[in-house]
């Protein structure tokens, strides 16, 4: 069976960044799971961490996600905690495992809702479309939301710079490569947050 993934996301205190950052390094390793990435939102909400893990099945996510819920100091960060919410994910049926890399210093989370009925149907547009997609820039993953009350996806892209964001997407665009046929069809929502990785990060 694929392995689980769960997104955590942190709200924290103005300016408390640089607490937050290593508190979560200290207590991150004994929270359950394999983490990934751990990155701080930079264009987009602010004041936002996000943890990436990696799970065997979902009942040891389920198990970190309560000791969570439990815990009186989230992963040493209560002093500074506004918020804490999680989201589980499971890669695209022919997505390649994550893997520790240096992929760029800008990471963007850019997850879609869609319409009822549609997802089989977008992740095989997707396994068409992303090969020439990820020949210009790295896709770090795709997957599916196993929560909440609409159909979502997640797609995760590393890049060196905004301006090279900015310039890839427009040639992708222009040279057909993006967006998947058929894909923005389905869509019905889209919401793109930019991050950098934070100094402890795998994936950076």
């Amino acid at each position: 069976m694929s392995k689980i993934h769960d997104l955590t996301t942190l709200e924290i205190k103005v300016f408390s960044n640089a607490h937050v950052y290593a508190a979560l390094q200290a207590h991150l390793p004994q929270a359950g799971g394999r983490l990934l990435g751990a990155f701080a939102s930079d264009i987009g909400e602010l004041s936002q961490v996000l943890i990436l893990r990696e799970f065997d099945d979902a009942q040891a996510l389920v198990q970190a996600r309560l000791a969570l819920l439990n815990a009186t100091d989230p992963l040493g960060t209560g002093e500074w905690l506004v918020k804490l919410s999680a989201q589980s994910y499971q890669a695209f049926p022919w997505a390649p495992p994550l893997e520790p890399a240096e992929l760029g210093r800008w990471y963007e989370f850019r997850q879609y809702s869609l319409r009822q009925g549609t997802l089989a149907q977008t992740i095989e547009a997707w396994r068409e479309a992303v090969p020439a997609r990820h020949a210009m820039s790295p896709m770090v993953g795709v997957f599916t939301a196993l929560d909440g009350e609409q159909p979502r996806f997640l797609n995760i892209w590393a890049y060196q710079s905004v301006d090279e964001r900015a310039r890839i997407r427009a040639q992708a665009v222009q040279n057909g490569v993006w967006p998947p046929q058929g894909g923005p069809a389905n869509l019905t929502r889209m919401v793109s947050t930019l991050c950098t990785p934070l100094p402890f990060s795998p994936l950076r």
